[in-house]
Protein backbone atom coordinates (compact mmCIF):
# COMPACT_ATOMS: atom_id res chain seq x y z
CA UNK A 1 0.00 0.00 0.00
CA UNK A 2 2.79 2.09 1.04
CA UNK A 3 4.47 1.67 -2.57
CA UNK A 4 1.32 2.58 -4.78
CA UNK A 5 1.19 5.94 -2.30
CA UNK A 6 4.82 6.79 -3.12
CA UNK A 7 3.78 6.04 -7.14
CA UNK A 8 1.05 8.39 -6.56
CA UNK A 9 3.02 11.29 -5.51
CA UNK A 10 5.74 11.38 -8.22
CA UNK A 11 3.30 11.23 -10.87
CA UNK A 12 1.51 14.40 -9.19
CA UNK A 13 4.58 15.75 -9.09
CA UNK A 14 5.71 15.05 -12.55
CA UNK A 15 2.56 16.20 -14.12
CA UNK A 16 3.10 19.98 -11.95
CA UNK A 17 6.55 20.11 -12.79
CA UNK A 18 6.25 19.69 -16.63
CA UNK A 19 6.59 22.40 -18.70
CA UNK A 20 3.86 24.02 -19.94
CA UNK A 21 2.82 25.15 -23.47
CA UNK A 22 2.79 28.44 -24.99
CA UNK A 23 0.23 29.31 -27.49
CA UNK A 24 1.68 30.28 -31.13
CA UNK A 25 -0.05 32.70 -32.34
CA UNK A 26 -0.69 37.06 -32.92
CA UNK A 27 -1.18 38.39 -29.57
CA UNK A 28 -5.17 39.16 -28.02
CA UNK A 29 -5.46 42.97 -28.75
CA UNK A 30 -5.43 44.85 -25.42
CA UNK A 31 -8.43 46.27 -24.61
CA UNK A 32 -8.31 50.05 -24.50
CA UNK A 33 -10.36 51.57 -21.58
CA UNK A 34 -11.67 55.20 -22.25
CA UNK A 35 -8.55 56.56 -19.85
CA UNK A 36 -5.91 54.80 -21.81
CA UNK A 37 -7.48 56.22 -25.21
CA UNK A 38 -5.10 58.70 -26.79
CA UNK A 39 -6.58 61.74 -28.59
CA UNK A 40 -4.90 62.87 -31.63
CA UNK A 41 -3.55 66.37 -31.24
CA UNK A 42 -5.60 69.15 -33.08
CA UNK A 43 -4.27 69.78 -36.74
CA UNK A 44 -3.67 73.17 -36.97
CA UNK A 45 -4.68 74.90 -40.23
CA UNK A 46 -1.58 75.71 -42.40
CA UNK A 47 -0.30 80.02 -41.99
CA UNK A 48 -0.34 81.64 -44.90
CA UNK A 49 2.78 83.48 -46.18
CA UNK A 50 2.60 87.08 -44.46
CA UNK A 51 1.98 89.30 -47.86
CA UNK A 52 4.38 90.93 -48.94
CA UNK A 53 4.58 94.88 -47.75
CA UNK A 54 3.83 96.81 -50.32
CA UNK A 55 6.10 99.88 -48.62
CA UNK A 56 5.76 103.16 -50.74
CA UNK A 57 3.08 101.33 -53.28
CA UNK A 58 -0.50 103.37 -52.07
CA UNK A 59 -1.89 105.12 -54.56
CA UNK A 60 -0.33 107.80 -55.54
CA UNK A 61 -1.54 111.13 -56.12
CA UNK A 62 -2.75 112.63 -59.62
CA UNK A 63 -0.52 114.65 -62.05
CA UNK A 64 -2.19 118.08 -61.65
CA UNK A 65 -0.32 118.55 -65.43
CA UNK A 66 -2.77 116.68 -68.39
CA UNK A 67 -0.28 118.15 -71.11
CA UNK A 68 4.01 118.57 -71.34
CA UNK A 69 3.61 121.71 -71.97
CA UNK A 70 2.41 122.50 -68.98
CA UNK A 71 4.76 119.88 -67.07
CA UNK A 72 7.70 121.27 -68.59
CA UNK A 73 6.53 125.30 -67.78
CA UNK A 74 6.03 123.79 -63.95
CA UNK A 75 10.05 122.02 -64.22
CA UNK A 76 10.86 125.17 -65.63
CA UNK A 77 10.05 127.60 -62.58
CA UNK A 78 12.13 124.82 -59.99
CA UNK A 79 15.48 125.71 -58.82
CA UNK A 80 18.22 123.84 -61.08
CA UNK A 81 19.30 121.26 -58.24
CA UNK A 82 15.85 120.82 -56.93
CA UNK A 83 15.00 120.00 -60.80
CA UNK A 84 17.64 118.04 -61.10
CA UNK A 85 16.42 115.97 -57.46
CA UNK A 86 13.08 115.54 -59.02
CA UNK A 87 13.49 115.28 -63.05
CA UNK A 88 17.12 114.38 -63.88
CA UNK A 89 16.89 114.88 -67.57
CA UNK A 90 13.07 113.01 -67.82
CA UNK A 91 10.74 114.77 -69.74
CA UNK A 92 8.04 116.50 -66.68
CA UNK A 93 6.04 115.44 -65.45
CA UNK A 94 7.86 111.78 -65.82
CA UNK A 95 10.22 111.69 -62.82
CA UNK A 96 14.00 110.81 -63.01
CA UNK A 97 14.85 107.38 -60.40
CA UNK A 98 17.74 107.61 -58.33
CA UNK A 99 19.78 104.36 -57.14
CA UNK A 100 22.18 104.08 -54.34
CA UNK A 101 26.50 103.45 -55.53
CA UNK A 102 27.02 100.38 -57.05
CA UNK A 103 23.28 98.94 -56.90
CA UNK A 104 20.77 98.59 -59.56
CA UNK A 105 18.08 97.35 -57.12
CA UNK A 106 14.87 99.88 -57.03
CA UNK A 107 15.26 101.65 -53.46
CA UNK A 108 12.04 102.11 -51.46
CA UNK A 109 11.70 106.11 -51.97
CA UNK A 110 11.41 105.88 -55.61
CA UNK A 111 8.63 103.46 -55.50
CA UNK A 112 6.27 106.10 -55.51
CA UNK A 113 8.12 107.55 -58.51
CA UNK A 114 7.16 104.55 -60.02
CA UNK A 115 4.03 104.04 -59.55
CA UNK A 116 3.36 108.07 -60.83
CA UNK A 117 5.37 107.48 -63.61
CA UNK A 118 3.27 104.46 -64.52
CA UNK A 119 -0.04 106.18 -63.52
CA UNK A 120 1.03 109.07 -66.35
CA UNK A 121 2.22 106.96 -69.16
CA UNK A 122 -1.29 104.41 -68.65
CA UNK A 123 -2.88 107.54 -68.85
CA UNK A 124 -1.22 108.66 -71.75
CA UNK A 125 -0.83 105.35 -73.96
CA UNK A 126 0.36 107.64 -77.16
CA UNK A 127 4.03 108.58 -75.52
CA UNK A 128 6.84 105.84 -76.16
CA UNK A 129 9.86 106.49 -73.36
CA UNK A 130 13.70 105.59 -73.24
CA UNK A 131 15.22 104.79 -70.23
CA UNK A 132 18.66 106.43 -70.07
CA UNK A 133 20.99 104.38 -67.63
CA UNK A 134 23.49 106.86 -65.70
CA UNK A 135 25.94 106.42 -63.48
CA UNK A 136 28.45 108.25 -61.38
CA UNK A 137 32.26 108.85 -63.15
CA UNK A 138 33.67 105.79 -60.37
CA UNK A 139 34.24 102.70 -61.79
CA UNK A 140 35.46 101.85 -65.52
CA UNK A 141 34.15 103.00 -68.82
CA UNK A 142 32.85 99.17 -69.25
CA UNK A 143 31.43 98.23 -66.05
CA UNK A 144 29.69 101.80 -65.96
CA UNK A 145 28.08 101.00 -68.89
CA UNK A 146 26.57 97.29 -68.15
CA UNK A 147 25.52 98.84 -65.01
CA UNK A 148 23.52 101.75 -66.13
CA UNK A 149 21.78 99.37 -68.53
CA UNK A 150 20.91 96.98 -65.51
CA UNK A 151 19.70 99.80 -63.85
CA UNK A 152 17.25 100.69 -67.21
CA UNK A 153 16.27 97.40 -67.55
CA UNK A 154 15.33 96.91 -63.94
CA UNK A 155 12.91 100.30 -64.11
CA UNK A 156 11.33 98.64 -67.45
CA UNK A 157 10.55 95.83 -65.44
CA UNK A 158 8.57 97.21 -62.39
CA UNK A 159 7.06 99.99 -65.35
CA UNK A 160 5.68 96.56 -66.61
CA UNK A 161 4.74 94.91 -63.97
CA UNK A 162 2.48 98.07 -63.23
CA UNK A 163 0.82 97.44 -66.96
CA UNK A 164 3.41 100.10 -69.27
CA UNK A 165 3.04 98.16 -72.24
CA UNK A 166 6.99 96.43 -72.90
CA UNK A 167 6.62 98.01 -76.84
CA UNK A 168 6.29 101.27 -75.29
CA UNK A 169 9.99 101.03 -73.22
CA UNK A 170 13.10 101.15 -74.95
CA UNK A 171 16.56 100.95 -72.87
CA UNK A 172 19.75 102.55 -73.60
CA UNK A 173 22.94 103.42 -71.29
CA UNK A 174 25.09 106.22 -71.02
CA UNK A 175 27.56 104.57 -68.18
CA UNK A 176 29.07 107.60 -66.94
CA UNK A 177 29.62 109.77 -70.11
CA UNK A 178 26.94 112.16 -68.92
CA UNK A 179 26.72 113.70 -66.17
CA UNK A 180 24.27 115.56 -64.42
CA UNK A 181 26.21 117.46 -61.72
CA UNK A 182 29.61 118.71 -62.83
CA UNK A 183 30.73 117.70 -59.26
CA UNK A 184 33.60 115.16 -57.53
CA UNK A 185 31.61 114.22 -54.63
CA UNK A 186 28.82 112.29 -53.04
CA UNK A 187 26.09 114.92 -53.07
CA UNK A 188 27.35 114.88 -57.75
CA UNK A 189 27.62 111.53 -57.63
CA UNK A 190 24.07 110.77 -55.87
CA UNK A 191 22.29 113.12 -58.25
CA UNK A 192 24.11 111.49 -61.22
CA UNK A 193 23.28 107.65 -60.46
CA UNK A 194 19.70 107.29 -61.80
CA UNK A 195 17.82 106.30 -64.74
CA UNK A 196 15.94 109.17 -66.77
CA UNK A 197 12.20 108.61 -68.63
CA UNK A 198 12.39 110.56 -71.90
CA UNK A 199 9.91 110.92 -74.04
CA UNK A 200 11.04 110.46 -77.24
CA UNK A 201 7.82 111.07 -79.89
CA UNK A 202 6.54 114.09 -78.28
CA UNK A 203 3.46 115.55 -80.68
CA UNK A 204 4.18 118.01 -83.24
Amino acid sequence: MERWFWLGLAFLMLVACAPKKVPVGPLPAKETTQAEAVTPPPVSPPVAPEEEKNEGLAPPPGFEEETLEAAAAKAAKLPEKERWRIYGRSTPPLKAIFFDFDDYRIRKDMLLRLRENARFLLKHPEYRVELQGNCDERGDRDYNLALGEKRALEVRRFLINLGVAPERLSTVSFGEERPLAPGHDEASWALNRRVDLVIVNKPQ
